[in-house]
């Protein structure tokens, strides 16, 4: 994938990232071992607690930030599938959840560490103002935890049908029909760049929202949106494939005998 899928961010700096953090967690847990063979310095449940948040460190920051924004799966499209949706013949193309996973397993982590540190310093009757930050860290954490979990459980995917493009995303599903496809862009909004089918009315395709606890957003604008690293075909190629079916009727008959499956995997171009 080309760093424009990553929100424009140059790899170099992805690269600083990944190491930077793997040489200071590695530093803190080095540190939090080495005080383990100093009697009198910090006590041994803390030392551990400290060499565990190093490999934490280490473990979030870096490679699960390498494996979030700078690992390149292939684009063979090994996954795309011939399905049926709704009783319709589609193309599905499953996402790749790993954008998710990294900053779930990410916060639950941060969630258990900081409450251990909240314990660790009641149980040595240190329950200070640093147990009251921790705690209060840990507190404020957890409430995203329940919606994280509702999103790994689902399995997203991208549908082209007879009828329309189909998104069941991880905070809801969407639909959108050839004929009201103006066109496809890419935009970039923050970690990564997104694929966004655009509705020629200017407004709001029909959502369906997943089962929520706290959050779980809508579309922002007219358009049903694809996060560019979570497909294993070129994403630029699939945008030229979900135009031209928008504009040609009876070239839509390929989705359901399979060739459009075999031109997204192949990059084939479409011929009117």
């Amino acid at each position: 994938m080309s760093s424009s899928d990553r929100g424009g961010m140059s790899r170099r700096f992805l690269w600083l990232v990944v190491v930077g953090n793997a040489v200071l967690g590695g530093a803190l847990t080095l540190v939090a071992l080495a005080l383990l063979t100093q009697p009198g310095t910090w006590p041994t449940a803390a030392s551990l607690l400290v060499a565990l948040a190093g490999v934490f460190w280490v473990a979030a920051g870096s490679v699960g930030f390498h494996r979030t924004y700078l690992r390149r799966r292939p684009l063979d499209g090994s996954r795309v599938t011939l399905d049926p949706v709704d009783g319709r013949p589609a193309v599905v193309l499953p996402w790749s959840s790993t954008v998710i996973a990294v900053p779930a397993a990410t916060v639950a982590g941060l969630v258990v560490l900081l409450a251990g540190a909240t314990v660790l310093q009641i149980v040595l009757r240190d329950a200070g103002a640093g147990a009251w930050f921790t705690g209060g860290l840990a507190v404020l954490l957890l409430p995203l935890l329940p919606d994280s979990w509702l999103r790994l459980r689902r399995r997203p995917w991208l549908a082209l049908t007879v009828d329309g493009v189909v998104v069941h995303g991880w905070d809801g599903d969407g639909e959108l029909p050839w004929e009201r496809v103006a066109g496809v862009e890419v935009a970039d909004t923050g970690p990564w760049s997104n694929l966004r089918i655009v509705d020629r009315r200017g407004a709001a395709p029909r959502w369906r929202r997943r089962r929520r606890i706290l959050f779980a957003p809508a579309p922002r604008g007219p358009y049903l949106e694809v996060p560019l690293p979570v497909v294993d075909v070129d994403p630029y190629f699939l945008a030229g494939t979900i135009t031209f079916y928008a504009e040609n009727q009876a070239a839509r008959r390929e989705i359901a005998d399979g060739t459009a499956r075999t031109r997204l995997v192949e990059r084939l171009r479409p011929v009117a």
